[in-house]
Order: structure tokens, then C-alpha cells, then sequence
């Protein structure tokens, strides 16, 4: 009978530990969104239209709040065309868990040449995000 006893309670102690481990509350969920840059386009002089798309590798949907970015465009002989580096503000960018959306944005500055040939562009970006929208 104590054989037993012991027996049940041990059953019980491994169930509620792997209970535990399986469904721990510090496993939360989160956002992992950043921005890719897909194409540039320079065809009017001062203006730079950049299309890409945010990604969110993360289990749950996020809010873009804002980004930055750091963009060099080069041209095929390898002389630097233009480079700046600013903030995107105001984004709220709804991006859903394991989804990627669009987002394409206009940079103007008198510096960017009007440019139809091929060229290559480099960029990084910190993309940040919330939880919740507004």
C-alpha cells in the first residue's frame, strides 16, 4: 500500500514538473520584425522611391513604430552616387506572426542624381516595434 502511495506521488511530481517545463509563463510571445529593402529607384532627380517589406519572424503580430536606415547607392564603375542615413517616423505598420508586408517610401533630398542605369545599393536598418498598435 505505501509501495504504491509512493509510486502515485512520484507519477504526480513528474507530471506537474514536465507540466511545468512545458508550458513555462516565461516563455512569452513576442514580435521579431525588420525591414528588407527589395528595389531603389532613382528616375527623378532629388528623389530615391525605395520598395521592401517588413518581416516578422516573431510568434505574434507587432506594431513598426519607426526605423532607421543607413542607405549607400553606388554606381557599376564604383564611384559612390549618394549616402545618408535618417529615420523613418510614424510607421504604424501592422505586421501579423510569420508574415511579411510591403511598405515603399520616397526619399527627397537635392543631393540624389536622376539615374537610369545599373547601379547598387547597400543599406543597414533597425527596425523598432510594439506590441500594440497606436
Amino acid at each position: 500500500m505505501k509501495k504504491r502511495l509512493f509510486m502515485g506521488l512520484l507519477a504526480f511530481f513528474a507530471l506537474t514538473v514536465l507540466c511545468l517545463t512545458t508550458f513555462s509563463t516565461s516563455a512569452e510571445a513576442k514580435a521579431q520584425i525588420r525591414y528588407r529593402v527589395d528595389h531603389v529607384y532613382l528616375n527623378t532627380p532629388g528623389e530615391a522611391t525605395i520598395e521592401g517589406h517588413f518581416t516578422n519572424d516573431g510568434d505574434t503580430t507587432g506594431y513598426v513604430k519607426w526605423f532607421d536606415i543607413d542607405l549607400t547607392f553606388t554606381a557599376d564603375n564604383g564611384q559612390q552616387m549618394w549616402a545618408d542615413s535618417g529615420i523613418r517616423h510614424y510607421v504604424e505598420m501592422e505586421v501579423p506572426a510569420y508574415d511579411v508586408v510591403g511598405y515603399t517610401f520616397y526619399i527627397q533630398n537635392p543631393d540624389i542624381p536622376e539615374y537610369h542605369h545599373k547601379f547598387r545599393w547597400r543599406y543597414h536598418t533597425n527596425t523598432h516595434w510594439e506590441g500594440r498598435a497606436g
